[in-house]
């Protein structure tokens, strides 16, 4: 097996060090090793198709045909989120969204690292650098969020934003001491400031609100979500 020895390094060292060396070796496999490994890993899941997890690999490999990124997932948690269900993961953390529709919020970045499933240029030295080796349960990534008025507010663990989702109001009176973006999930949502300025969001649009709005109210019989500080 090509990475058998890469294999009983990491069991060896099952720690933050050892799951970046690992991580590092694995990413950095070329040519004949790298397509063995592939082609190894592909035909263990074929074999083990009917566990969801090997079923997903073999979907990517159709997407991204001999990618050494189809070992990352073995390296990560795979989640599969609920409606209303959210999850957070701080910088330099590896992720990727497979399928299905959700909303992103993010801090300030000015970056993108790729971590495979791409056919473009992997800097996997610079990568290794920036990335994060602290292992966390799947359950520990979830997000419960706390009921208010109107709605769902998910604590986010750092000062950098919030986030809240609303269901069914009619007319809340918000308030806003930052800039904000509403987001019609699947209702028009109506929006009036108390200047007496209206704006009719349909389902799929947004709307910016400076902070010098400062209240403003809100009308929508299906979802709307709010990123805000």
């Amino acid at each position: 097996d090509v990475i058998s020895d890469l294999v009983n390094t990491f069991v060896a060292n099952q720690t933050e060090t050892g799951l970046r060396d690992f991580f590092e070796a694995m990413l950095s496999l070329e040519g004949e090793r790298k397509e063995v490994a592939v082609n190894g890993l592909l035909a263990f899941c074929h074999e083990h198709k009917e566990q969801p997890l090997f079923a997903l690999l073999i979907d990517l490999s159709e997407q991204y045909p001999g990618d050494i990124g189809l070992f990352v997932p073995l390296m990560l948690n795979v989640l599969t989120l609920q409606p209303g269900e959210a999850m957070f993961l701080s910088a330099c953390t590896p992720h990727a969204y497979i399928k299905g529709t959700g909303l992103e919020i993010m801090a300030n970045s000015d970056n993108v690292l790729r971590a495979g499933l791409t056919p473009k240029f992997m800097d996997v030295p610079e990568l290794v650098a920036n990335t994060e080796f602290k292992s966390m349960a799947a359950n520990e990534l979830l997000l419960a969020p706390t009921m208010v008025a109107g709605g769902l507010d998910y604590q986010i663990p750092v000062p950098d934003f919030k986030f809240s989702v609303y269901k069914q109001v009619n007319n809340i009176a918000l308030q806003n001491t930052s800039a904000e973006i509403l987001f019609a999930i699947d209702a028009p949502l109506t929006v009036t400031h108390h200047n007496g300025e209206t704006v009719i969001l349909e389902k799929g649009q947004s709307v910016f609100i400076p902070a010098y709005a400062q209240a403003y109210s809100a009308h929508c019989d299906g979802m709307f979500a709010r990123a805000y500080n």
